[in-house]
């Protein structure tokens, strides 16, 4: 059952990233929590049961610093936690990661995402017109756009 408003879930390390995206999609009427790393990121999932969840791969807690082969499990550990959860599997993720690698892209949809943004490629509104997307594919509304207080 979504909540009301839609709640997104952004698990990633970059504070100013998820200042930046917890600033935008509250205007645009959403609900949002923020997990800076993978093992937050990782609890939070199942516990707050977000509408959908923005997902980086290169995360702490998981890597001491980027490797130089990237075509690894990485944040990958979360999606395939999500996707084997009978609780969550439901749940729709978006990869957002600066990981531009084919092979990368393929395992994360394999494993169950339904998109894979390259950050460094997208403007939030683009985000925003992704999940759109899967929401209107699922019969969920978008929330009304929120006037920011000035």
């Amino acid at each position: 059952m979504p909540h009301n408003p839609p709640l997104v879930l952004y698990v990633e390390d970059d504070g100013m990233l998820l200042t930046m995206y917890k600033q935008f999609f509250t205007i645009h009427g959403f609900a949002f929590e923020g997990a800076a790393d993978f093992k937050t990121g990782k609890a939070l999932i199942p516990e707050k049961m977000p509408d959908l969840v923005l997902l980086d791969l290169l995360l702490p807690d998981m890597w001491s610093a980027i490797p130089k082969n990237v075509d690894h499990e990485l944040g990958l550990d979360i999606l395939k936690g999500v996707k084997a959860d009978p609780k969550t599997r439901n749940i729709p993720v978006i990869v957002l990661s600066n990981i531009d690698q084919p092979s990368v892209v393929a395992k994360a949809k394999a494993l169950g995402a339904e998109d894979f943004l390259v950050k460094a490629h997208v403007v939030p509104r683009e985000v925003l017109a992704a999940i759109k997307k899967i929401f209107d594919a699922r019969g969920i509304p978008l929330p009304e756009k929120r006037v920011p207080k000035t």
